[in-house]
């Protein structure tokens, strides 16, 4: 009985111990993944998603604790939630001033050129994610340009609360047969390769290297005549 209750009261010490030891590296693990969710929180373009689209913003947030949870660094993170957003970011363009738009499709020519130095794949799959699953800015990209998205974001989502913005279709057109008069010198009628993204015979360098040319060409329009073509590309 003696033995027994040796046994007994060993086992509730190496409990006592293992729990001493196991809760405080739980509850340091919880502190830090709060205290990176609060740092999530507070990032430009990322707070005021918690503030205009509260539901958007739980999804995301949940999303950013998993990664977290899976060990994945906070930049990772940020990275892997970033491609939720798309939807959002499209129908904030349209929403959003002329300012906003052109300033946000000018960071991601700035990302187009950097992921293209990385390889072409990766930048096809920054532009074309519904095709290819989206790229983690977060781990390919400099911590810099990872700022200056969110600060454009910030812009987009700061300047895009009220209704769509007014789209002028003919105008649009017009400006699209400039911007293509301007390309079609260099890339003839590989130009076709932008309407048909998802073949498996497009090379995905062209590609990527038309697309920046595309969208640095519309970008030296005039302002307004750039985020309405923008705007309409947009919703198609």
């Amino acid at each position: 009985m003696r033995k027994a209750t040796l046994i007994f009261i060993i086992i509730v010490i190496i409990g006592a111990i293992g729990y001493r030891f196991y809760t405080p590296s739980t509850d340091s693990r919880q502190h830090a993944q709060q205290q990176a969710l609060a740092q999530f929180a507070a990032l430009p373009g990322y707070r005021l998603l918690k503030q205009q689209e509260p539901q958007l913003w739980q999804e995301v947030s949940e999303s950013f604790m998993h990664s977290l949870a899976a060990e994945h660094s906070q930049q990772q993170a940020i990275g892997e939630v970033r491609g939720q957003l798309t939807e959002l970011v499209n129908l904030r363009i349209v929403k959003a001033d002329d300012r906003a738009v052109t300033g946000y499709i000018a960071v991601a020519v700035q990302e187009m050129q950097a992921l293209n130095k990385i390889s072409a794949e990766s930048c096809y799959r920054f532009l074309y994610p519904q095709v290819s699953g989206g790229v983690n800015i977060g781990e390919l990209l400099s911590p810099q340009m990872n700022q200056v998205d969110e600060e454009a974001l910030e812009q987009l989502f700061l300047h895009s609360q009220d209704g769509d913005r007014p789209r002028d279709i003919a105008a649009a057109h017009n400006a699209l047969n400039d911007v293509v008069k301007r390309l079609y010198p260099q890339w003839g009628n590989e130009l076709q390769q932008l309407n048909q993204p998802e073949d498996l015979a497009t090379d995905h360098q062209k590609l990527c290297v038309m697309s920046i040319d595309l969208y640095r060409t519309i970008l030296t329009l005039p302002q307004p005549k750039a985020a309405n073509l923008i705007r309409q590309m947009v919703v198609g």
